[in-house]
């Protein structure tokens, strides 16, 4: 059943759940049978157009209800046994998931009254003009821009709206800065332990990668210069605000030299402050020290909602032919970001929805941190506690897979170290945890009092070989 593939899932439950529900309807109705190895993960995500992370926690979920096994190197596998899609959905809550897998910041949607936002947008005449080609506008609207000038502002940045664009999230403005700024070969550098969709961005642009040493303060300047001197790198991409996945920042002292390297060494900066939005003062930008070097950029996905797929990108100072090749650049590869979205977006920004459900995510992370504080008074998480993702450093003799492993078969989902390293580096002892993505804090605490319990107990050994 190498090509199994589920029908017809439904709308309005995640899709993870909706392929493990749709597994167990297939092995109850017999179109699957024990022994049966599925897709691989690629395979399967290609074959239903998601990303393989939506499959990976399909076939986790799967594996959480006793359906299917994965051996490794061979592949996953339907069990003989296992409950019912029914029996699980109708399963008390401590039978679910936890999934401190996906970094997204908790939010409660209320705040930002959707319903009325939208109601007034399409009692609007105005409205309609938004979804026609006389609307087009490649760097995005006049008003749009305007209002992530606004955004962007509370990052510290001195941001015009004419050297702002509007994008489709901040993976898409990170895109637009790498290919406009690299080309098929060119070094980039980043944090040795980074952001995974900048190495499947630079995978996807043929861009070499070097990862750079960090430490509790974020990335060191020495390494980069030394870099820049051997290698001439044309970009360095960091987060220097609740680094991901290590919750550090980025200190004053570095941001400057780190700006003065650019300056240097003609070196382009990629600053992606995803997260930053959490800190209620944070240190001044890299971009405020060397706006001429420094392309800018964050998104409302985190801070606002995740589905609002919104980003900003702020070009650097001294070149106006700069906006007009990003421009290019995204009508090449989006014509524009979609209007609608920037206009829900503009109006949580304008009437201090959006400013309020900062405020609301930043008391929920740290109210989390909190419950991880109390749950694992011992463990070593080496991350802002403001950060809504924690770095945890597991002591001897756990090593991250083998954690991460262990977690999912008790059906927690945490990502190992290996998941952020860059090329062949060597990976710490460590995994993430995203303390935003449950929908309670109870689940949260469920969550970590698990982790707990297998941190007291010792790794199974690895079986004998002979």
């Amino acid at each position: 059943m190498d090509d199994w593939c589920p029908q017809g899932l439904p709308e309005g439950t995640p899709l993870y759940v909706a392929i493990a529900d749709a597994l167990a309807s297939d092995l109850a109705d017999g179109r699957l049978r024990a022994g049966d190895r599925l897709p691989t993960h690629r395979a399967l995500a290609a074959n239903l157009g998601v990303n393989v992370m939506t499959v990976t926690r399909g076939y986790a979920e799967a594996a959480r209800r006793g359906l299917v096994e994965g051996e490794v190197g061979r592949g996953t596998f339907v069990r003989a046994q296992g409950r019912s899609a029914r029996e699980f959905l109708e399963a008390p809550g401590e039978a679910r998931v936890v999934d401190f897998h996906f970094n997204l910041p908790a939010g409660d949607p209320s705040i930002l009254d959707v319903e009325g936002t939208l109601a007034e947008l399409s009692a609007e005449p105005g409205t309609a003009a938004r979804l026609t080609f006389s609307g087009y506008a490649a760097a995005g609207l006049e008003e749009h821009r305007e209002a992530g000038a606004d955004w962007l502002a509370r990052s510290g940045v001195d941001a015009a709206a004419e050297r702002t664009l509007v994008t489709g999230g901040a993976q898409h403005a990170m895109t637009l800065a790498c290919a406009t700024l690299a080309s098929p070969g060119d070094l980039i550098l980043c944090e040795e332990l980074t952001y995974p969709g900048a190495k499947a961005l630079a995978s996807v642009l043929h861009l070499r990668v070097r990862g750079i040493p960090i430490d509790g303060e974020g990335i060191l300047p020495d390494a980069v210069e030394s870099a820049c001197r051997r290698a001439q790198p044309r970009v360095l991409y960091l987060m220097p605000n609740l680094h991901n996945p290590r919750g550090v920042i980025l200190s004053p002292e570095r941001r400057r030299e780190i700006a003065r390297i650019a300056r240097h060494h003609g070196l382009w900066v990629v600053e992606d402050d995803s997260y930053g939005f959490l800190l209620p003062e944070p240190p001044a930008p890299i971009q405020a020290h060397a706006p001429e070097r420094t392309y800018f950029l964050t998104g409302t996905s985190k801070g606002i909602a995740a589905g609002s797929r919104v980003g900003f990108l702020l070009a650097p100072e001294g070149d106006p032919q700069v906006v007009e090749q990003l421009s290019a650049r995204v009508a090449a590869i989006s014509w524009m970001a979609a209007p609608l979205s920037a206009e829900l977006a503009r109006r949580w920004i304008a009437d201090g929805a959006a400013d309020r459900m900062v405020a609301w995510k930043r008391f929920e992370a740290r109210a989390r941190r909190e419950l991880l504080e109390r749950a694992l008074p011992r463990a070593r998480v080496d991350s802002h506690p403001g950060c809504s993702h924690a770095w945890l450093l597991l002591e001897e003799p756990w090593r991250a897979q083998e954690f991460a492993e262990a977690a999912r078969r008790r059906g927690v989902l945490v990502t190992p170290a290996e998941t952020f390293v860059v090329g062949r580096g060597e990976a710490p002892h460590a995994v993430r945890l995203c303390l935003g993505t449950p929908g309670s804090r109870e689940e949260v605490a469920r969550g970590l009092a698990i982790l707990a319990e297998i941190l007291a107990a010792h790794p199974t050994p690895d079986r004998a070989l002979v």
